[in-house]
């Protein structure tokens, strides 16, 4: 039997039921249902987080690339040895390591071939999910 409530109105008299509060099993289940709305929230801000620093190192590793490729663009044909070289280099607590290069060839983009110099450079470092890579590719001609 539920709980009644009186209310006197001047001179009426008015019977009211009591409204229920919520119970223990309610509260449980809301709690619950925040508890997953929470975890799936922050599970998902965590991912997107190592995507934003995975990719910030990948933008680092593509300048690095870059930064060499110029710098024997601007060398010349003459001062670019042929061979390979590997350096390493640090920024904020992590590693890179660059890997150049450098073979004659002939210039795949002419109808006469002329000799060039095919420039690779590699640089790789690791992450949460093992190691990556970018590598840039040029040409450097007389």
């Amino acid at each position: 039997m539920r709980p009644i409530r009186e209310l006197r109105r001047g001179k009426r008299l008015a019977i009211i039921p009591a409204r229920p509060g919520m119970t223990i099993i309610e509260v449980m289940l809301a709690a619950l249902i925040l508890v997953i709305a929470i975890i799936g929230t922050s599970s998902s801000y965590v991912l997107a987080r190592r995507l934003v620093v995975k990719q910030q190192h990948s933008r680092a590793a593509v300048q690095f690339a870059s930064q060499k490729l110029e710098q024997l663009k601007a060398a010349g044909y003459d001062n670019v040895a042929v061979g390979q070289n590997e350096e390493t280099l640090s920024v904020e607590r992590q590693s890179y390591l660059r890997r150049t290069q450098v073979i004659l060839t002939a210039q795949p983009t002419t109808e006469v071939p002329k000799p060039c110099k095919k420039v690779t450079v590699t640089v790789v470092w690791s992450y949460i999910a093992g190691q990556n890579e970018s590598c840039l590719v040029t040409y450097i001609g007389p």
